[in-house]
């Protein structure tokens, strides 16, 4: 019987080479086509290589068989159990990626992320207490490794140890290279659980941090609304309107709800011409007492179709009513069908009538 010819294309090599410059199908395809009669074929590399091929391809409980094949054909190399703790806390089998890491040894105490893998691994196995050790572990082992802070702050929030919580965000953001968005999101995950003040206190130190940002100046603005601090949140939506435009129309808002009826108004004025400007401004007149600058707004309330808002005819309706137009009052309230409206031009009616029966009991 004549002997097999030698096959003149190295599969193995080739699937190497392929897989190292990202072809990761054509590497398949290679080591699909490897004699495995050959005698001297290098199982382990093979497995391995097949192990890795399957982990790019997402195919990761196969990956772990290759890279036991490879293990039990002798592969002395501790890096193939990273690798299978990585596939596995793809796969949920946390218990597995823990098993595999400790079977790494020492090799795995050189990895910053493969304590941050651990650590994660216990908390979804919701073994917290070892979760808060691998990261202690890891912290002594990395202390340039700042991450650990940043993982660790999301296990403390949902452990409500909101203080120690606050110590990892602000040692984080003092000494990580964090960018403006990451800060934020460490004073969102305050708000969300319902710790303002923790969030006001962090959203501080970031306006010390980003003097320039109106996001995070408009961040702790809306934390001091939710303490109710209306007029620090204006003052801040102020600052913010000369950082970014776009946010003159709330700090106009909140100096009328702070009271601040000129500055306000003046805030008001900055605005482009918007029916949102003009709407704006009969609330601040409304509320401000200015009465007939609401009444001399009528016909520009008329040209921007907003005297259609129903709330924009009564606020006119009323203000008729306060300078004693009770006739164009009366024309205004004609054309309210909105129920809780209507109630009120109903009030508004029987006071004009007071006022025509006996001056005296008119409630202007």
């Amino acid at each position: 019987m004549a002997a097999k010819p030698k096959d003149e294309i190295d599969h193995l090599a080739l699937a190497a080479l392929l897989l190292k410059d990202g072809y990761v199908q054509k590497a398949h395809e290679e080591l699909v086509q490897v004699d495995l009669e050959d005698k001297n074929l290098d199982f382990i590399r093979y497995y391995t290589l097949f192990a890795l091929v399957a982990s790019k391809q997402e195919r990761y409980a196969e990956s772990n068989t290759y890279f036991q094949h490879a293990i039990d054909a002798g592969e002395q190399n501790k890096a193939l159990y990273l690798y299978m703790a990585q596939n596995s806390f793809k796969l949920e089998a946390y218990a597995d990626a823990i098993d595999f890491i400790e079977k790494a040894g020492e090799l795995a105490n050189e990895k910053a992320a493969t304590h941050a893998l651990k650590a994660e691994a216990y908390w979804r196995l919701q073994q917290h207490e070892k979760a808060l050790d691998a990261i202690r572990h890891a912290i002594t082992l990395f202390q340039n490794e700042y991450m650990f802070y940043k993982q660790r702050f999301g296990y403390l929030v949902t452990l409500e140890l909101y203080q120690s919580a606050l110590e990892d965000a602000n040692f984080y953001i003092k000494n990580a290279s964090v960018d403006e968005q990451t800060a934020i999101a460490f004073v969102n995950a305050f708000a969300k659980a319902k710790q303002t003040k923790k969030a006001v206190e962090l959203a501080e130190e970031l306006q010390l941090k980003y003097p320039y940002s109106a996001t995070v100046t408009v961040l702790l603005a809306h934390l001091y609304i939710d303490l109710e601090m209306i007029q620090a949140a204006a003052n801040l939506f102020d600052v913010a309107s000369y950082k970014d435009a776009k946010y003159t129309s709330e700090a106009a808002e909140m100096l009328r709800r702070a009271k601040k009826f000129v500055l306000a108004l003046y805030k008001n004025s900055q605005m482009l011409e918007t029916k949102e400007k003009l709407k704006q401004r009969v609330a601040i007149y409304l509320e401000y007492g200015a009465y007939e600058r609401i009444v001399v707004s009528h016909n520009a309330l008329k040209r921007s179709g907003l005297v259609e808002d129903e709330n924009i005819r009564y606020a006119l309706a009323y203000a008729y009513y306060m300078i004693g137009d009770f006739m164009a009052c009366e024309q205004e309230l004609q054309a309210i069908t909105r129920g809780d409206l209507f109630q009120k031009a109903t009030e508004l009616r029987k006071n004009i009538q007071k006022c025509k029966n006996d001056g005296w009991e008119c409630e202007l």
